[in-house]
């Protein structure tokens, strides 16, 4: 699948990429600000929201599979846009879906730890350990 899309910006373009934190927060504040000045959003609205949110996503996979990097970024970015929006319309809190990904995260980083104990002591079988119960056997995040 060929684009005539432009190529995205290297790494040796003169302009450093602004910083992913305040380019999101000036996003959030941006959609938030708009959605708290707009009507409440009917269920037509939510159902335009998840549709756009679905479509870029789809296009998000495309770019993906066909290597396609402007296409990935460009549509990676109109995913982040919908989603937000999406919170906007149902009054969430980015706030709270941040803290839900450090709690992953810390998590993630415990179960990790948990599994990088000791595995065995010397003259002990190998096989599930009777005493560490706690074991975790999946890598996942939760």
């Amino acid at each position: 699948m060929a684009s005539t899309s432009p190529p995205p910006p290297g790494n040796d373009s003169a302009v450093p990429p602004p910083d992913a934190r305040r380019a999101v927060e000036a996003l959030w504040q941006a959609l938030s600000r708009d959605a708290a000045q707009a009507p409440p959003p009917t269920e037509r609205d939510i159902r335009r929201l998840a549709r756009a949110f679905g479509l870029h996503g789809d296009h998000c996979v495309v770019g993906l599979i066909a290597e396609d990097k402007g296409q990935l970024i460009r549509e990676s970015a109109h995913v982040l846009t919908c989603l937000m929006r999406i919170w906007a319309a149902r009054d969430l809190s980015a706030g709270a879906v941040w803290t839900e990904l450090d709690r992953r995260t810390q998590v993630g980083e415990l179960l990790v730890m948990l599994n990088n104990t000791q595995r065995r002591r010397a003259g002990r079988p190998a096989g599930r350990s009777l005493d560490r119960p706690w074991k975790i056997q999946s890598t996942k995040l939760p």
